[in-house]
């Protein structure tokens, strides 16, 4: 499980501007968000999923921008943030505050939407099971990026496949460090294919409280701006603010260059953060301005990586490495391929194939392309086929004592199976009595009948089929 990270709101101390009234606060300038905004405020098209608490909807510094998210908690479509909790709300805040409408702060990514994906249940525990759930309907809803602050030691398995699939499809995961004043890997920060966040102050030295070490890349402000359950703002502190600042950063380079690979957007954040260094960080402050001027925004250039096991009746599921949110328009074709030579799977046409037992034994690919654009993907490996009888064993020879019986394992459908067999002796109950392709009748079999149990097995499954039983045996 993962918990929420601490999140202090204070209260606001700083000038007021004509309009929104913490628009001056230090973070946005240890961001280089002003000279950023000069370029880009984001896009509504640009959607930052908030896998946290829910999201209140109806604050005022976020109406308009909340999308219809889904409660991984209750499973149902209500989405808001419970009364008594307002961590999800506060990390909504300080991703997207609206700007220019006299409330609060204005998060670095003012003008995107938010989706809100609720995984924090009572007392602040979060399922991983459901925080991979949350970061695959973000994907598949066409979010941007990702912003996970939550964080525990133990690593999820299933988290980490969920953030790789992400990345196949363009989506970027970032995550809060954790607050532990420690070394100590926290997840899913840890994992290397996220974009990991730590704390620290405006001047750019590590907080005394954010986790650190080598698996953290980057740093954001300590404290910002938030939005309040209940309609107020403020301003949280620690690793939960600043995930989302460096989350909102990220959606402002999607809105930039809706093309650019994750990794492309990673390294042009690495670039533009080394050069303010904070120390117990891969890298250093993340700057807004530098990184959007790194992207190269160029053509669109087509990536595409299959998930899942090569099993007749299990999905496979391909991604272009494109955000879906640029609305490349892609067509997809599946095929076998085999020495070397692919053929087109008649129908096969969707990001989405289920092999069937007519693929088995072949490898899979798929072709992708758009306009003046198209790329393969890598081969799977074979398709494995489970194991399931179509002619039942059949045993040779006659029931005699002194005999040598055979077995014919009989047909089956299944790839690189193995088989074994076990021989029965039945009174009419049946007892094992051998295992191997043939049998001798002993004297202890007269009066019984013999049967063959052929067990076929491979990578997939194992399946068993009898024979018919024999005469009695004399």
């Amino acid at each position: 499980m993962v918990v929420a990270g601490a999140f202090l709101v204070v209260g606001a101390a700083y000038a007021l501007t004509p309009n929104d009234p913490l628009a001056t606060h230090p973070a946005y300038a240890a961001l280089n968000l002003p000279e950023a905004w000069e370029t880009s405020t984001g896009a509504p098209h640009v959607v930052i999923a908030i896998v946290d608490s829910g999201v209140d909807a109806t604050h005022p510094d976020l109406a308009g921008a909340v999308l219809a998210g889904y409660d991984f908690v209750d499973d149902d479509e209500d989405a808001a943030d419970p009364p008594g909790s307002g961590h999800g709300t506060a990390v909504a805040g300080a991703a997207a505050a609206r700007a220019g409408n006299g409330i609060g702060g204005a998060g670095p990514c003012s003008r995107c939407s938010l989706l809100p994906l609720r995984v924090l249940g009572p007392g602040g525990i979060a399922a991983m099971a459901d925080v991979a759930r949350a970061i695959d309907f973000a994907v598949d809803r066409g979010a941007a990026v990702v912003n996970v602050s939550l964080y525990g030691e133990s690593p999820s398995q299933s988290v980490r496949d969920a953030i790789r699939r992400a990345r196949a499809g363009g989506v970027l995961v970032v995550a809060a460090a954790g607050n532990e004043a420690s070394e100590v890997e926290q997840y899913p920060a840890a994992f290397p294919e996220t974009i990991s966040v730590g704390s620290a102050t405006y001047d750019g030295r590590r907080a005394s409280y954010s986790s650190h070490g080598a698996w953290v890349g980057y740093a954001g402000p300590e404290c910002a701006p938030v939005t309040v359950l209940g309609g107020a703002s403020g301003v949280g502190c620690m690793t939960s603010t600043s995930s989302p600042l460096v989350a909102g950063v990220v959606a402002l380079m999607r809105a930039h260059d809706p093309y650019a690979s994750v990794a492309e957007v990673e390294e042009a954040l690495t670039r533009a953060s080394r050069v303010r260094p904070v120390a117990g960080f891969r890298a250093g402050l993340v700057d807004a301005a530098a990184a959007l001027r790194e992207l190269r925004r160029g053509s669109p250039v087509l990536r595409p990586t299959i998930f899942g096991d090569p099993v007749a009746g299990r999905e496979l599921e391909a991604f272009t490495g494109i955000w879906s949110g640029a609305k490349l328009p892609v067509t997809y074709q599946w095929e076998r391929c085999s020495r070397g030579a692919c053929s087109s799977i008649p129908g096969a046409t969707r990001s989405r194939y289920v092999p069937t037992s007519a693929d088995g034994g072949f490898r899979l690919r798929v072709t992708v392309a758009t306009t003046g654009a198209g790329a393969a993907s890598a081969q799977t490996r074979a398709v494995a086929v489970a194991p399931r009888p179509l002619v039942r064993p059949t045993v040779s020879g006659r029931a005699r004592v002194g005999t040598r019986l055979r077995v014919s394992v009989g047909r089956w459908q299944g790839t690189n199976l193995r088989f074994a067999v076990n021989w029965h002796r039945c009174t009419p109950l049946c007892e094992p009595i051998g295992a191997s392709r043939s049998y001798v009748v002993r004297r202890a079999d007269r009066g019984a009948r013999l049967l063959a149990e052929v067990v076929a097995s491979n990578v997939v499954a194992t399946a068993t089929a009898r024979s018919r039983a024999t005469g009695v045996v004399r």
